[in-house]
């Protein structure tokens, strides 16, 4: 799963037909190829095959039907039968401007084979997509960009005084070129609201123009050879961040990150809409959903950078969390984090939690007495907070219970579209880029030190 270019899939993130992959026996990437010769072969014989509603036993050869048997054993006759039907019935509703059936599927319809083969991928006994795929999704990416964001104040202020929306922005304008609002809000993942006002700062600062209110923003002068000289120093951050990070796995990083992205727009979306009806029972998301993305708002994706659009994916699904967790406990996406850590293993120690919080101890202290004035957290040990243990009380626990649950099928939709071997591939680059960003942020409060020396 890559970018533009990157052979065997689409720019969605689904599996499309890949002649190499099938040759070294993957077979989803068989059954994929299945489903493209199905839907070819029932479009030259204008829906001859449709009608039979069956499959032909030459459609796949000696090589792959073994391929097949080895990876899913009793299932394989079973799972070719599940995508000729699902190929045809997808086909069946698919037509172009005339009416006609589509001659070749759509990029869609992998994302749909996708979650179908999901669905046929045999139980793996290896327990660490199911333990760690929430936390990378949830608590490990804010802790990642939070890391980032600190080492790049202590580096982008040693160059420019500006706030990090700000220069999200300037660094946007200067990729994509001028937008209106809406497109920067799209790709920043932050609200209108918060656009508008960075945008005002930016017009005073003189670093940015406009014709009217709804006109494009555009850099001026200033505001370019600014953007130009922050744009080499994110270069060079952005290079140290994936360093140990190959070209190709890079692509597919990105490509998992695409497919996550339009996942997490959905959820917001959903959550959206359950909250403006007042829905206070928990719902289930669907994992066979097929809807396309619709934000309202138009997602620019700069695929140059590694940390834009993992700040995009953290925006929209922080956004829908906190929705979710509002409606369903009354509590702030934070709060419910740090109730989540305290209930997951209790009691727990002060130092182990603003550890595993990754943030300072004011904004950990705010939260924790204020879940502690809720009755949600209590606290035992020796005077002052700092030597205390913490644990949820009764209402907290049910509400952890509720919250583990919100965060198991939140996961779940997200990760839908991914193969076990993506799930593990993108873990396994996000882990690299983690290491790198510790590192790097290491470096930058070395820097700061001498500097206030």
């Amino acid at each position: 799963m890559g970018g533009q270019g990157t052979k065997g899939k689409n720019f969605r993130g689904a599996i499309a037909p890949d002649r190499s992959a099938a040759d070294a026996g993957d077979w989803r990437a068989i059954l994929a190829g299945h489903a493209a010769r199905t839907w070819q072969e029932a479009s030259v014989a204008d829906g001859a095959d449709a009608r039979s509603g069956g499959y032909r036993a030459s459609d796949v050869s000696a090589a792959d039907r073994q391929a097949i048997d080895v990876a899913l054993g009793p299932m394989a006759e079973e799972a070719l039968r599940i995508v000729s039907s699902f190929t045809l019935g997808a086909r069946s509703s698919e037509r172009d401007g005339s009416g006609r059936h589509a001659a070749e599927p759509p990029p869609a319809f992998f994302m749909r084979l996708n979650i179908v083969l999901n669905g046929l991928e045999p139980a793996v006994s290896d327990a660490r997509a199911e333990q760690t795929a929430p936390h990378v999704i949830q608590s490990e990416l804010w802790q990642l960009l939070y890391k980032v964001r600190e080492s790049a104040e202590l580096s982008y202020a040693r160059e420019l005084d500006l706030i990090e929306l700000d220069r999200r922005i300037l660094f946007l304008l200067h990729n994509m070129g001028p937008l209106v609002p809406a497109e920067v809000a799209g790709a920043v993942g932050v609200d209108k609201a918060q656009v508008s006002r960075s945008v005002k700062r930016l017009l005073e600062l003189k670093m940015v123009e406009r014709g009217q209110i709804r006109a494009p923003i555009i850099l001026t002068r200033k505001g370019t050879v600014l953007s130009e000289r922050l744009t080499r120093l994110a270069d060079l951050r952005n290079r140290e961040l994936t360093f140990d990070v190959g070209d190709r796995e890079l692509a597919h990083f990105f490509g998992i990150i695409e497919a996550l992205l339009e996942r997490a727009v959905q959820l917001y979306e959903r959550e959206r809409s359950l909250s403006q009806g007042g829905d206070k029972a928990p719902s289930r998301f669907p994992l066979d959903s097929a809807e396309e993305a619709r934000s309202g708002e138009p997602i620019v994706f700069d695929r140059t950078r590694i940390i834009s659009p993992l700040m995009t994916l953290s925006s929209y699904f922080s956004r829908s969390g906190s929705l979710t967790f509002k409606r369903l406990t009354g509590l702030s996406n934070f709060e419910a984090w740090v109730l989540n850590e305290v209930a997951m293993d209790p009691p727990i120690e002060w130092n182990r939690l603003v550890a595993q919080l990754d943030r300072d101890h004011s904004q950990a202290g705010r939260t924790i007495n204020a879940l502690m004035e809720r009755g949600l957290v209590e606290r035992e040990g020796g005077p002052g907070r700092r030597h205390g243990r913490f644990s949820p009380t009764e209402t907290g626990r049910t509400l952890y219970d509720i919250i583990q649950e919100a965060s198991r099928q939140r996961s779940a939709f997200l990760l839908a579209p991914l193969s076990q071997q993506d799930r593990e591939q993108f873990l396994d680059t996000f882990e690299k880029i983690r290491r790198n960003a510790v590192i790097q942020l290491e470096r930058e409060r070395t820097f700061d030190e001498l500097d206030r020396r």
